[in-house]
């Protein structure tokens, strides 16, 4: 049998002292918004034994199910209870309707920087929390805020927030002390404005809420006001990531010419495409890494050859030669003579749209190479800063001008950097092994030995 509770004090969850500061026996009737049209409305059913003894509490959250046609609250006690595993015996019940204007009645795991950890956790023998596969330990507290002080009078108390550092909660403390409560989704970041028409120009103003909207806007929230946090998407990077940084660096054509081997050709002298696609013939390290690059001073006729017949060698001795190291780990390649007077062109291209964006930011494209002599083991590198104009931007990387002996690999990092909102954002493109520069050749003098240690060791990058 169940019993309503009529003495309040003597049946409730709270001490006497707490119960006598903080009820006052009044009533308040809850008209803006009428009590269920609230996504944070929710009842509470707490049930005692006939001693008084609290025994548990049970959250129903669909408060409409329990709301008639007419308007009416229809609840049957006997169903809510047999669910939650009371099937006989006496008790005391009662029911309170609640309206979470900040916090909940959930518990919540925080991190080592108190901010709220969402993630898989394991719980050790000793109790202890921590993330999954980690020793990195979690702090179980509640998602609420406590009575940091009450005034002589009883008539004011002081809250206070817990350690949790989480927009959301921040946001919810701030509005206990407006006229008019906010309102949050569920989920932060779930809720999305869907503009009419947004590529109108001037844009559209007018919008819906996604269907499965956590937020419901009804006829009591008309005269209030609705603010609307990061209401525009710069760009959607989702899809970045270590595997992909949405761009695509070519070689850029100069108006020369650019063969099936992705050779770039200005003058006599070529860009090469390299050991791209794991070569493994002669013939392949000729046409697509040694062949038309200028490197020595003279006719110098089979040059490209022997570099050729050593790499190729080098190649073998790693195994399967279609599946060992790329040469220069892939550099496009070119000779002394190129890097000196045309320096290495590139051509940016975009393979996430949304990273087109970027232009109308005005950002700042930075490149740094960084290079390294394989022969000898120096290392240097330069800064240069070109103009950023979105998708496709071209221009040409200057390269030192001291190969001529010895060579270098290089590797570019390319950084673009734009301001938004007042925080200066931005992203890194980074490209190891992006070009080579061979060392002079002459295949008849000592000065052989440079460019063939210099191939011996392109497959150690």
């Amino acid at each position: 049998m169940t019993h309503f509770l009529k003495d309040k004090k003597y049946k409730s969850k709270i001490s006497d002292k707490d119960f006598d500061i903080l009820f006052s026996g009044k009533k308040k009737r809850i008209e803006n918004p009428v009590f269920g049209e609230s996504s944070r409305d929710y009842i509470e059913m707490n049930i005692f034994n006939t001693n008084g003894n609290f025994l548990e509490s049970i959250r129903l959250n669909e408060v409409k199910e329990h709301i008639d046609t007419e308007g009416r609250f229809k609840i049957n006690p006997g169903i809510v209870m047999r669910r939650n595993g009371y099937f006989s015996g006496d008790y005391d019940i009662e029911f309170n309707f609640l309206r979470e204007i900040a916090g909940s009645n959930q518990t919540i795991l925080i991190d080592e920087k108190n901010k709220i950890y969402t993630g898989e956790y394991d719980v050790l023998i000793d109790g202890r929390i921590v993330k999954k596969g980690t020793t990195k330990e979690l702090k179980e507290l509640d998602y609420k805020y406590y009575v940091e002080d009450i005034s002589s009078d009883k008539k004011e108390v002081r809250l206070a927030t817990l350690p949790i550092k989480n927009e959301r909660y921040k946001q919810e403390f701030s509005s206990l002390v407006e006229t008019q409560a906010a309102i949050y989704p569920k989920v932060i970041g779930q809720d999305v404005l869907n503009f009419d028409n947004p590529t109108d120009n001037p844009p559209s103003t007018e919008f819906v809420l996604n269907n499965n909207s956590n937020i419901q806007l009804d006829k009591s929230l008309i005269g209030g006001e609705l603010i609307i946090n990061d209401a525009f998407e710069i760009m959607d990077l989702s899809d970045l990531g270590a595997e992909n940084d949405g761009f695509s660096i070519f070689l850029q054509n100069k108006g020369g010419k650019q063969n099936n081997f992705g050779n770039f050709q200005a003058g006599h002298s070529n860009i090469n495409f390299g050991d791209k696609n794991n070569l493994s013939t002669k013939q392949d390290f000729t046409n697509y890494c040694f062949q038309d690059l200028a490197i020595d001073d003279g006719d110098g006729s089979g040059k490209a050859d022997k570099l050729s017949d050593i790499a190729v060698e080098l190649k073998a001795d790693m195994g399967d030669a279609s599946s060992g190291r790329s040469f220069l780990g892939g550099a496009y390649i070119m000779g002394y003579k190129t890097a000196k007077t045309h320096g290495f062109p590139f051509e940016l291209k975009t393979t996430i749209s949304d990273l087109d964006n970027i232009e109308y930011l005005s950002p700042e494209l930075t490149i740094k190479i960084k290079g390294i002599d394989l022969v000898s083991g120096d290392e240097f590198e330069s800064t240069f800063s070109p103009k950023f104009y979105g998708n496709g931007t071209k221009g040409t990387i200057p390269i030192p001008e001291f190969h001529k002996r010895y060579g270098g690999l290089y590797s570019a990092e390319f950084n673009l950097t734009f301001e938004l909102n007042g925080t200066r954002r931005g992203l890194t493109i980074y490209r190891p092994n992006f070009f080579a520069v061979m060392p002079d050749y002459k295949i008849s003098n000592e000065d052989t030995q440079p460019a063939i240690d210099f191939t011996r060791q392109g497959f150690n990058y």
